[in-house]
This record gives structure tokens, sequence and C-alpha cells, in this order.
């Protein structure tokens, strides 16, 4: 099976019959040029190009904020921004942290996140060869290192990268660790701020890109440096669109207002963050009034996106400044008065200085946690707590009783999928995890 399909396909026009018509309407027929057909010139040259582009754009919303779920909507569920309402028994995996490498649903995310990296790459790659000056050159290969990111991020080590070069056949690729995947999105981020020029928008995406990147490897002062180059006003976004395609909507807000799938979660599992007992407006909610898909959970709208065609910001300039105070705070420096400035900003009163290491390591990560609500980032902060920090799983990660049965697993990543096994460089490792290491 191939877990990754070129980006375009050439249709075919196959003529239907033309019974019961005259010669001549027949011949009308036939000479009708349908808008919806591909055909080997329309991907061709710099007009190619940009439908590698578009393409790229789509697949990247879909395995990012849209489709069935996204990074964005089962990071979350993983961490402690939301829990079930619904009833699948794959989503309740997820919810649980005990997840099975034969999930489909979770199959399903894989795929998407694969076709985005390898989407990127290709579109990046066709428009230096036509358009060698454009700016979306930049993009792709920002889109591409957050695609990798995520891959470190959200997933154990030993994820496979297997590639799909334009025009070619499927290359299976052997089993990435994290800190080579780490270095993979890094590289996407130089090869975009290489690309982007004089345009500023696309410097700032490849640059929060890189301090993101440089955070997950420890590196504060390289995160802090790459930082420095972002406004505090700036943001990007993944754009979402109303009345699209499933893979073009909200996903954030279709599975939780329209679908009732999922809930606005609070101190779940113990150690999880306060997002509806203690009011915030970076995490705006409200009591649905009515219950879940389930019909037993009580259904709690997040209102930070408001429709199905609500943008998810993918980087931004607050997240600059949460990277410096980080920076600041494992330097020893004064690292407050940037979290107090951003608070100020948005009408926040201040807050004090815990006054030791626990304290402070929590309110960076509690300020994040609102900051960057469902944004994709909470499972990764909460994999950095436990890698860089010291702490065990259990004193960060939703624990003890689930609410809907037993108890908490232990997995605090995503499994790479059972049908792994069918790639082809991995052919010596039946019956064995595919996971390089669970807990890396």
């Amino acid at each position: 099976m191939k877990h990754f399909e070129k980006m375009v396909r050439t249709a075919l026009l196959i003529p239907g019959a033309a019974w019961g018509l005259s010669a001549c309407d027949t011949n009308e027929l036939l000479s009708v040029v349908d808008p919806d057909i591909v055909t080997p010139a329309d991907v061709a040259g710099a007009k190619g190009a940009e439908l590698y582009w578009a393409g790229a754009i789509g697949l990247f919303a879909e395995a990012y904020s849209s489709g069935g779920g996204g990074q964005v909507v089962y990071s979350g569920m993983l961490a402690d921004e939301f829990h079930l309402s619904g009833t699948f028994p794959t989503r309740n995996e997820v919810d649980r942290r005990e997840m099975d490498v034969r999930n489909v649903t979770l199959l399903g995310e894989y795929r998407d996140l694969h076709r985005a990296r390898v989407g990127t790459r290709n579109a990046a790659e066709r428009l230096a060869e036509f358009l060698p000056n454009d700016p979306r050159i930049a993009e792709m290969w920002s889109l591409n290192g957050y695609a990798n990111l995520f891959f470190a991020q959200d997933y154990c080590s030993g994820v496979p990268f297997s590639e799909t070069p334009n025009d070619g056949e499927i290359v299976f690729g052997e089993r990435q660790t994290t800190s080579e995947i780490l270095a993979a999105a890094a590289a996407s981020f130089d090869a975009a701020a290489t690309a982007a020029g004089d345009d500023a928008n696309q410097r700032h995406l490849a640059a929060i890109g890189l301090a993101r990147t440089r955070l997950h490897q420890g590196d504060y002062a390289g995160a802090a440096s790459a930082a420095a180059l972002v406004p505090s006003e700036w943001a990007y976004y993944v754009r979402s669109k109303e009345g699209g395609t499933s893979g073009q909507r909200n996903s954030v807000f279709e599975l939780n207002q329209r679908q009732r799938r999922w809930s606005l979660s609070d101190m779940e599992g113990e150690n999880g963050i306060a997002f509806r007992s203690e009011t915030d407006l970076r995490v705006p909610w409200e009591d649905s009034g009515v219950l879940g898909f389930d019909e037993e959970t009580t259904l709690y709208h997040q209102l930070k996106y408001d429709s199905e065609e609500s943008d998810v910001v993918l980087g931004s300039g607050v997240e600059a400044q949460l990277i410096m105070a980080e920076a600041e705070l494992s330097a020893g420096e004064a690292w407050l008065a940037r979290l107090n400035g951003l608070r100020a900003g948005a009408g926040l009163p201040e807050v004090a200085d815990p006054g030791d290491r626990d304290g402070r390591v929590r309110m960076l990560f509690e300020e994040r946690a609102r900051w960057l609500f469902g944004t994709g980032q909470r499972l990764g902060d909460l994999r950095r707590l436990v890698r860089q920090y010291g702490y065990d799983q259990s004193m960060v990660f939703p624990t003890g009783t689930f609410a809907k049965g037993g108890t908490y697993g232990t997995d605090v990543n995503f499994p790479i999928p059972f049908e792994e096994h069918e790639n082809q460089a991995l052919s010596g490792l039946e019956g064995q995890p595919l996971c390089l290491d669970r807990n890396a």
C-alpha cells in the first residue's frame, strides 16, 4: 500500500454515450472543454508550479487544523486542552493516553501529515525551478519545516520519512530519531530564510519556525536569537473556509460546536490547566447547555474559534516573546517583565515571581498554555517539561481516574501506525515495535 499520494494526478476525460443526439449535437458536445479536468499541460512549467503550491497549502491546512481534526485537535486531546464528548473508540484511546498502533483515526492523521510534508517539499522544488524569485518558495519550505516539527513534537522517536519526488515513484525511508527530525525541520527553516529575500512576512515565518525548533532542541540561546527577529504584532494564519469541504473547515469549531464530539477541559487528570475554572480572556468559553454527542458529557464550547471559517495561528510574535522569556528564565535573567508586558498589552493583571524554580517553570508553561491554546503546541510543551526540565510524565500529563472509565495510560506521544510495516525499508521489523523510543 502506498501511504503517500502524488500532489497532482492527471484526469482522463472519457466521452459519455451520445445516444439520440444528432451529428451536430455530438460534435458540439465533444468540443466542450471541461474546466475541472487537469491535463499534463496544466501541471507543467510556472502554471504547474502554482498548482503544486495551491495543493500544498490545502494539504498543510488539512494536516494542521482541518480535515478530521488535524494535529491541533488530536495533540490537544492527548494533552489537557480537550476531552472526548463523543463515542469513537479510536478517539477515546487518544484522550485516555493509551493508543493502539492499529488506531485507524491516527493512521489518517499520520498520512495527512506525511502528505503535507511531501507536498510542501515538492511544491518548494517546483516553484524554485520555474519561479525562482517567488516568495512562495520560502513559504513552502517553512510549512515543510512545520510538518517535520509536528512529527518531532507529537510522535514517538523513529518516524520513517519516505518521499515521492516530483513525477517519481515512492522512495521508502528509514526511521528517523526525534533529533534527526528536528535537524530536518531546522534545515527547512534555513532554506526558507534564504528564499525569503526581501519578503518580511516570509522571513518572520521562517524565524519563528526556527525559534520553536531550537526550543525543542534545548538550544535556548539559539531560539531567542531567532525569535528576536519576529515583531510582537506579527502572525501567520492557516486559513479556514466557510462552507468548504471537511479539509477546509476549522476542525476545532467543527468537532466542538457543530458535531459535539469533544469539549473544553478543565484541570484534566489532576495536572491539567484550569481553562474553565479560572476566567481568562485568552481561552474564552461557554457552557453550551446541552450534552455532547455521547449524551452523557457536559459540552463546553471553546470560543477562540467561533465559526468554521476561523483561521488558526501557526506562528506569531506572541510566541516569539514567550520563547525569549523562556530563554531568559533558563539563563537566570529577568524573564517576568516580558510575561507581564504581554499581559499588560491584553489588559491582564501582572503576575508575581513564585520564588522558586518549580513555580517559575510552571508559571511560564501555564502562560504558554493560555496564550497558545488551540494551536497545537501544548503536547510538545508537556513533552519538553519531561525531556528538558526533568519532570516525570505523571506530574504534567493527565493522570489518575479517566472520566469514561478506568484510568489514564502513560502514552506521551502518538505511535507509528502498524501499516508502516509495509514500508520496504523496514522489512526486517516484522512483529517488532516501530517506535525507537516511546518517551523520546
